[in-house]
């Protein structure tokens, strides 16, 4: 399949997991692709995907300092002409409490909403314009299901994930206030909202090796990859300034497009 032939995706925090996953699928689909991660692994999926005949920039870059998300998405558009696709992924979790030391808890405060929120951020200020001016666009945040649980549960996380869940709650500040600001230029914004999902970070906060009835549970990040592709797909007229539900035993899909509720604010 070639749904996405013509196009150019920009996935962050693409080395391992989730973004890995993502980038594979995308790639099925025919689009090129800019990786970035910190972590020099992106430049042996880059050469993966390249040896299955995809076009793939791999840049090794921090989201959470500007010129290097500057460097990256320049150098993007320099290689392929345009960014269709910015999803914003990288991500970084730490345990926390409001009963935590005072110095652990700056840092903590620090790191997680340096990558998380900071991150997306930046990637998304440094592509709006250039979407804009193109005439459209996709911006995919990876939030969380703490922000968006299945129905008939409550929001928030573990008693350990203050910092986190804050980060992702302000990236549902970002989805909402870019998809209104976004729309008349055809530029799209959403979020996943996704369960557990196999990825190292899941398994650092776990801090052992999944048992595998524990593996058997979670979802894949080809599943995530593939639920992206879709999306994308939407096209113009697809959905925007929607947290989009993923969770553990319920299909991986995307959920029926509803009429969006209208804003208090013009």
């Amino acid at each position: 399949m070639n749904r996405l032939g013509g196009t150019t995706a920009a996935v962050t925090g693409a080395a391992h997991g989730i973004g890995a996953g993502m980038a594979r699928a995308l790639a099925a689909e025919g689009a090129a692709l800019a990786l970035c991660d910190v972590d020099p692994a992106v430049h042996a999926l880059a050469a993966e995907l390249e040896g299955e005949g995809a076009r793939v920039l791999a840049v090794e870059a921090d989201v959470s300092v500007a010129a290097d998300v500057r460097r990256f998405v320049d150098a993007a558009v320099a290689r392929f002409g345009r960014i269709d696709a910015m999803v914003a992924n990288a991500g970084v979790w730490r345990a926390t409490s409001p009963l935590d030391p005072w110095d652990k808890a700056l840092d903590d405060f620090e790191a997680l909403v340096a990558v998380n929120l900071r991150g997306v951020f930046l990637c998304g200020r440094a592509v709006a314009p250039h979407m804009a001016e193109m005439g459209g666009g996709h911006i995919v945040s990876v939030a969380t299901d703490h922000i968006h649980p299945p129905p008939g549960y409550s929001t928030g996380g573990g008693t350990r994930m203050d910092v986190y869940d804050a980060t992702k709650w302000g990236i549902n500040g970002f989805t909402q206030a870019w998809a209104r600001v976004l729309a008349p230029h055809g530029v799209r914004v959403n979020a996943l909202c996704m369960d557990a999902t196999d990825s190292n970070m899941i398994r650092g906060a776990l801090g052992q090796e999944p048992p595998p009835e524990l593996l058997e549970r979670w979802m894949r990040p080809e599943q995530i990859g593939g639920l992206l592709v879709d999306l994308l797909c939407e096209g113009p007229e697809g959905r925007t300034g929607e947290n989009i539900g993923i969770w553990l035993g319920h299909e991986v899909a995307l959920p029926p497009w509803r009429e969006p509720l209208p804003s208090r604010f013009t």
